[in-house]
């Protein structure tokens, strides 16, 4: 429990009468919104009473358990928003496809994009192993169709595996997520996007337990997996033969059909979460509140989330360059589609007033102690703020800041940042030795395929400084360190089709050195992959030609050598002058 909803525990407990949020905010200074927050938890956790009403009253039980620093931990589908509300039906089928025997029920889930599909999977996962249904080491596998939809041969074999030989360059037997998943469950994302080999494995899959992988022509394998799947499909559209099979259908409802309650506890827990990951105090004027309750997000949760984060990186920035106390969020720092939402405050006052104060100005969070989340969940999602950190102590070393656009400033144009790279690079026999043999082969053997399939052509410093990069990521991959591209989405969006031949690629990379190379990895590739002949190669013509001209047998020749070798170019002519000549008669 963190110190201060301990503390809010405490003075509820030292008290006997009845008390409001208000009263119990006011006795001990702290933010309203954050008390109701806690007085929530408590009360779901059964350590306080609850009275509902006009206002909410709020006491302790009669024999209040002892808060001990080991408490056992929530049920999987507490920590939902709208767990009691608009999920409460949703939660209650996915309760009943878990428990169904012998191995629970197999699942879609249907939503549009930010609903909480794979969130909502992964607490299915948590209530097996509260349930007991699976045990507590049971997997949970991940995957997204649409990534590799373009290539069902990969896909097929990334579920359920391949056998050496079924293709060239499959030089060994690879197991499938399928049999990863054995004993536990298979989240497929976009299941829709499976094409018709892949439905019809799993199809076999589903009504027999049993399945082939790539290559395989005799041996039937069998595993025990629940199969849970993700659409934004609806069920109308989605092919009757999923719906025939997969007999548990979870619809989550967009964030237009969540309560303002519901959607006042999303704004606040994600306002919260970056206090936390920041440590730093976050101070929101009122209207910042009411902007991101109302305002249509056609993103949905999604959204909401990527909105905050923008707003909180400018907050960061602000709070950075002009050594500001704390973090603190204006109406004028939001996005003209969030502050649009100002203009619903007038359809629901009534509401407004009872989940925001309107005596109240400004709304603050402070950060918590967090359990339960991982190292690289942090380090994940500070990325961003790392960026911006790095980027303004540059700065602050040249001279200081004065207006720094965001989007300037944390870098947004990995275009530019690749084609820097490779004209920097430098092609000298000391990097060349850098490069092993085979690592030197298998980037050849990419380019080629990607050189066929894109139909361009890349000079050979490009295929260089992909080797150098590929290097640096074997590396990380094998000390199992993470590797986070800041701006994936992006690029899978603006460079679709590179991205398909950079998945094409990772395989040959997996196949070549039996590893498994991460998602973001896959942005990186196709980075390399849109970089043009023409921005790594200066035309002849805007070289500047350089003539040295030195009196001695050699002098000349040799300085000209010496440079052309520091600058790795062959641009330059010598002329090795006898000490007789005068240097104008040359000229």
């Amino acid at each position: 429990m963190t110190n201060r909803k301990a503390t809010v525990f405490s003075f509820l407990e030292s008290r006997s009468e009845k008390m409001t949020a208000v009263e119990i905010a006011a006795g001990l200074d702290l933010d309203r919104a954050n008390v109701s927050r806690y007085l929530n938890e408590l009360y779901k956790e059964k350590k306080i009473e609850k009275i509902n009403g006009r206002p909410v009253l709020y006491q302790r039980l009669e024999s209040s358990p002892i808060i001990s620093q080991e408490e056992e931990p929530e049920e999987s589908f507490s920590h939902l928003i709208g767990s009691n509300e608009s999920l409460k039906v949703m939660i209650q089928q996915a309760k009943a496809a878990i428990l169904y025997p012998p191995r629970g029920l197999h699942t879609i889930i249907f939503g549009k994009t930010g609903t909480g599909k794979s969130l909502f999977a992964e607490c299915m996962y948590q209530f097996a192993i509260e349930a007991q249904t699976l045990p507590k080491d049971a997997p949970f596998i991940s995957f997204n169709c649409a990534d590799y939809a373009q290539n069902p041969q990969l896909l097929f074999g990334h579920i359920f595996g391949i056998k050496k030989g079924s293709y060239t360059g499959a030089s060994e037997d690879r197991v499938g997520l399928m049999s990863k998943a054995d004993g536990g469950i298979l989240f497929l994302d976009e299941i829709h996007r499976l094409p018709p080999e892949g439905q019809e494995m799993l199809f076999t899959f589903i009504d027999k337990g049993t399945y082939r992988p790539l290559g395989e022509s005799s041996q039937v394998y069998e595993a025990s997996v629940q199969i849970i799947g993700a659409t934004t499909e609806s069920s109308d559209t989605l092919l009757s033969t999923f719906n025939r099979r997969i007999p548990m259908m979870i619809t989550l409802p967009p964030l237009d059909q969540r309560s303002l309650d519901e959607r006042y506890e999303l704004v606040a827990t994600f306002l919260q979460k970056e206090s936390n990951r920041l440590g730093q105090k976050i101070v929101v004027e009122r209207d910042v509140l009411l902007a991101f309750m109302l305002y249509h997000a056609d993103g949905n949760i999604g959204q909401v989330q990527r909105d905050l984060k923008l707003v909180c990186a400018k907050a960061f920035l602000h709070y950075r360059t002009h050594q500001e106390e704390y973090l603190k969020i204006s109406q004028k720092d939001l996005p003209l589609q969030v502050q649009k939402g100002l203009l619903r405050v007038k359809e629901a006052p009534e509401k407004m007033e009872r989940l925001i104060d309107n005596k109240v100005n400004d709304f603050t969070y402070i950060p918590v102690d967090q359990k339960g989340q991982s190292e690289n969940d942090l380090s994940a999602d500070m990325s961003v703020y790392n960026v911006i950190e790095e980027k303004v102590g540059e700065i602050m070393a040249e001279g200081g800041i004065q207006d720094i656009d965001l989007e300037e400033l944390m870098a947004t144009d990995m275009t530019k940042y690749f084609r820097d790279y490779v004209e920097k690079l430098s092609m000298s026999d000391a990097h060349q030795d850098l490069i092993s043999s085979q690592l030197r082969n298998l980037t050849d053997r990419l380019y080629d395929v990607a050189e066929e399939r894109l139909d361009r052509k890349y000079n050979p410093k490009a295929r260089f400084a992909f080797a150098l990069h590929l290097q640096s990521s074997l590396e990380r991959i094998k000390e199992n360190r993470q590797i986070v591209h800041p701006d994936l989405n992006n690029v899978r969006k603006k460079y679709s089709k590179e991205f398909q031949v950079a998945i094409d690629l990772s395989g040959m990379i997996e196949e070549e050195y039996q590893i498994e190379v991460p998602f973001d990895e896959i942005g990186f590739i196709t980075m390399f992959l849109t970089l043009d002949i023409s921005d790594t190669v200066v035309p002849k013509a805007e070289l500047v030609s350089i003539m040295v001209l030195m009196h001695g047998k050699s002098t000349a020749t040799s300085m000209l050598e010496t440079v052309q070798d520091l600058l790795d170019t062959n641009v330059g002519g010598a002329i090795d002058m006898p000490l007789t000549m005068e240097v104008q008669k040359n000229v």
